[in-house]
């Protein structure tokens, strides 16, 4: 590698290398561990911002901002509406996204799931009733494990391409000092 490439891509290949580092990967496929969630109510949700919080007048503490409610849906006929913050599922304070899904992904079909909602100000509680089976969720471990079996295998396969990134950027930097040179018996000037 060129001399001055090297000075100036050091400290980023030393972080690659740095976060590349590990144990080789595993041969076998990698699946992911069963996912929640066939159990539906039909919304989708985002953590909140200050700047929500203070519009929407919700608690610093939890709320989840309601951004769709799916027509025909078990959230829609519930009566849940777009802008409606959820601060509790189940009786389980939701601070971020994935804490309604795992709650409603544990929800029973045909049992009201009680969600506490902050709507113009004021609190009000709607049941809503999902749809699907149930599902169990899934053990935190077996998710960690995943997720570093599957960083190994993306590491090694990053590793190999800046190899042939590298390769090729001395093989350029080679034919660009090349044709820098003067030709045979010609001087620069």
């Amino acid at each position: 590698m060129h001399p001055s490439r090297t000075r100036r891509l050091a400290p980023a290949l030393g972080l690659l290398s740095t976060l590349l580092g590990g144990t080789p990967a595993p041969a076998e496929p990698l699946e992911p561990p069963a996912l929640p969630g066939q159990s539906r109510i039909g919304v989708t949700v985002q953590s909140m911002t200050p700047e929500l919080r203070r519009h929407f007048q919700a608690p610093e503490d939890r709320g989840l901002l309601v951004t769709r409610v799916a027509p025909d849906r078990p959230a829609a006929r519930a009566g849940l509406k777009v802008g409606d913050v959820i601060l509790e599922a189940g009786g389980e304070v939701q601070r971020r996204s994935y804490d309604l899904v795992r709650v409603v992904g544990r929800a029973e079909q045909g049992t009201p799931l009680r969600l506490q909602v902050l709507r113009g100000g004021k609190t009000r509680t709607i049941d809503v009733i999902p749809e699907g089976t149930a599902a169990p969720w899934p053990d935190p471990g077996a998710w960690a494990e995943w997720l570093e079996r599957n960083l190994q295998m993306g590491s090694e396969e990053l590793r190999e391409q800046l190899e042939r990134l590298e390769e090729r950027l001395e093989e350029l930097e080679r034919r660009l000092d090349e044709q820098r040179q003067p030709p045979d018996g010609a001087e620069r000037t």
